[in-house]
């Protein structure tokens, strides 16, 4: 994929011996400078996308059992420093640094300054969504200095965890699509979630785009309730409701209309699922139900979109 500052590297094909040396090579190039050794002196099975967004690396990382090390020497000596943050998706792993050892365990945000030493490992690989962040983007951003220590943050589910899945969900998509219209959004939109994940939402956009992010990831559940989102969000029902209130439509209406997009997508694309299932996919609690309001969106039947598809 031809896009300026995206690059993607696997050992997948090379010399095992050479394996190790490539895949420090390819991370200190493009995202930061670590040491890495295999676990019993096994292959090291890796693959990463970095995209470069000036300020700010987002990568998507999947690597077999290793171990990597930031020491002193490297950090002198790479002239990377800022943040990182660590969305564990699979394996779980332990960071080792001055003032102890953290565990990290999938749905899991770990949140550390790059410009201190430290150890990973993952004694049974790993896949994880990271951001990296410079000193100078970061203390603009966040407005304060490098966390002293690390950070351990849910962001699968786990209330008031809202807006670190919607930074993950941010960093996912722009990596699947990295457009310019892509990584224009993102660059708007990254300071605000790292903001929020770190202080706490303070404006009513940033409770808005994490609610969306919450209501988007759990479409096809049959409870999505007001409630449900509220506290993924950290807000009382009362307060979650003004927010949506702001754009004239309401939290329940808005789970409504994007059900309702999502609909349209799968009967209108390819596979044109029949219409009990788009209902179920989609968190509708019948058929019927489903039919009747998208009739009154649409103008037109679910059936008719599919077969008109």
């Amino acid at each position: 994929m031809l896009v300026e500052g995206y690059r993607t590297f696997s050992t997948f094909g090379l010399p095992q011996e050479q394996r190790v040396a490539r895949w420090e090579e390819h991370n200190a190039s493009a995202l930061i400078d670590l040491r890495a050794r295999t676990l019993d002196g096994t292959a090291l099975e890796g693959r990463e996308v970095v995209l470069d967004l000036g300020g700010v690396h987002l990568a998507d990382v999947a690597a077999s059992a290793h171990v990597v090390e930031r020491s002193a020497q490297q950090i002198a000596s790479s002239g990377v420093d800022g943040v990182a943050f660590y969305f564990a998706l699979r394996g779980e792993s332990f960071f080792y640094h001055s003032g102890g050892v953290q565990l990290q365990r999938p749905g899991t945000l770990l949140v550390c300054d790059v410009s201190r030493p430290f150890m990973r490992g993952f004694a049974h690989g790993l896949e994880e969504l990271v951001v990296r962040v410079s000193r100078a983007t970061y203390e603009q951003v966040v407005g304060r200095p490098l966390p002293a220590e690390p950070l351990v943050l849910g962001f699968d589910d786990v209330p008031g965890s809202a807006h670190a899945a919607a930074l993950a969900r941010l960093v996912r998509t722009t990596l699947a699509s990295p457009g310019p219209d892509e990584r224009a959004a993102a660059q708007r939109q990254l300071g605000h979630l790292m903001h929020a994940v770190l202080h706490g939402s303070t404006t009513s956009d940033d409770h808005r785009r994490a609610a969306l992010a919450h209501i988007d990831r759990h479409l096809c559940e049959r409870d999505l309730s007001v409630g449900a989102v509220a506290r993924a969000v950290g807000l009382s029902e009362r307060q979650l409701t003004r927010v949506f209130s702001e754009t004239g439509t309401g939290v329940a209406r808005t789970v409504l209309d994007r059900r309702l997009e999502l609909a349209h997508r799968l009967l209108s694309g390819p596979g044109r699922p029949v219409v009990s299932a788009v209902a179920e996919r989609c968190g509708f609690v019948s058929a019927s139900h489903f039919s009747r309001v998208f009739r009154e969106r649409y103008g037109c039947s679910p059936a008719e979109v599919r077969v008109g598809s």
